[in-house]
């Protein structure tokens, strides 16, 4: 068997040559004023606060829609989409875009309503082959908020029009108790009381 030396040698490394452009340099100046509009933008970014630690009383604290709709998708996120959700999903879509009272009912291209007629219809096909079905989770993600165009508050009339349309597509003419109208409905009752608080 062969010696190994106690001690290895390691070569020095090489000396880097110093860089020639040590970093950037900045120039500072005061820039003008922002518009109204550029600091308003800025200020809901920062969730309505000023900036300053204070809390801006004029902040929309109100639940709106979609926010309302993905809550329903955490409380009933497993149950598979039935048509009398995807009824509801659609009143609450139609007051988001303002449709109703007289106005034709618009579905937004790519949203939560088509998500949701597209479900049932692939649950009805999944039924047959004994497949999982497509859940109130896959339908109303975080996505609810970015695929409804407003943001409007939901009101008694909203969970209202959203509770008929969900009994009205229910075989047992009931709607969920932690369902898409319910979810509705608590939401408004929060946003009512928060009006009356102010």
């Amino acid at each position: 068997m062969e010696a190994r030396p106690s001690r290895i040698e390691c070569p020095e490394p090489p000396k880097e040559p110093e860089p020639t452009n040590p970093g950037r340099v900045f120039d500072t100046e005061r820039v003008a004023p922002r518009d109204a509009t550029e600091s308003a933008t800025e200020q809901l970014a920062r969730g309505g606060s000023r900036g300053d630690g204070a809390v801006d009383e004029t902040y929309d604290t109100r639940v709106k829609i979609a926010e309302a709709l993905e809550g329903s998708a955490r409380a009933i996120g497993d149950k598979p989409v039935e048509p009398s959700d995807a009824a509801a999903i659609r009143a609450a879509e139609a007051s988001a875009v303002g449709a109703g009272a007289g106005r034709a009912a618009v579905v937004v291209p790519g949203g939560v309503v088509e998500r949701a007629q597209a479900a049932v219809a692939a649950n009805a096909r999944l039924a047959l082959v004994g497949e999982d079905k497509v859940t109130m989770n896959d339908v109303l993600t975080w996505e609810a908020t970015m695929r409804l165009p407003t943001g409007k508050a939901v009101t008694s009339e909203v969970a209202a029009a959203a509770a008929e349309a969900e009994a009205a597509n229910d075989p047992r003419g009931k709607t969920n108790p932690r369902g898409v109208s319910a979810a509705l409905d608590m939401a408004a009752k929060h946003n009512s009381e928060h009006a009356q608080a102010s």
